[in-house]
């Protein structure tokens, strides 16, 4: 590592990636699901309201469907604007996210689109833990430059 490089968090999208044979609707709530638990997660945290769990609340009543996604993509979008969270793991989900037209899902079942939901938000999950020792290296070297580009 250079002297006064920062270093940089891993992206969901480099370790984890959907199916590259399934159709782009399940590429969309698979990609979905993890940018959502990212918000949740994110919003708990959020310094513009601590604790803050309406889109966690709003979710758990959303049927998830193709009709849906945009919906609930749009909803978490406004999460993060409002509550300010921002950074490189929710822009590069968001990314994703809308990178992946709906195309036609009328041979693909409601089940299927959830299972790939849900799919994307437990990997992300793992993804955090398997991430979360070299996230503290990371934040702490991170810290030490900026310390001593202070001084």
């Amino acid at each position: 590592m250079e002297n006064n490089q920062r270093m940089e968090y891993v992206l969901f999208s480099q370790e984890y990636k959907c199916d590259k044979e399934q159709d782009n609707i399940l590429k969309k709530a698979y990609y979905l699901g993890a940018y959502a638990k990212a918000v949740i997660d994110s919003s708990f945290y959020s310094r513009i309201s601590e604790g803050n769990t309406t889109f966690k609340r709003w979710l758990s009543n959303q049927i998830i469907n193709a009709k849906n996604l945009n919906k609930i993509y749009d909803k978490a979008s406004t999460f993060e604007n409002k509550l300010e969270l921002a950074g490189a793991r929710l822009q590069d989900l968001s990314r994703q996210v809308t990178s992946y037209d709906e195309g036609s899902s009328k041979n693909i079942s409601k089940y299927t689109i959830s299972y790939y939901f849900r799919k994307g938000f437990n990997e992300f999950i793992k993804f955090k833990d398997e991430q979360k020792e070299n996230d503290e290296k990371i934040k702490a070297y991170n810290k030490k430059l900026k310390e001593q580009n202070n001084d």
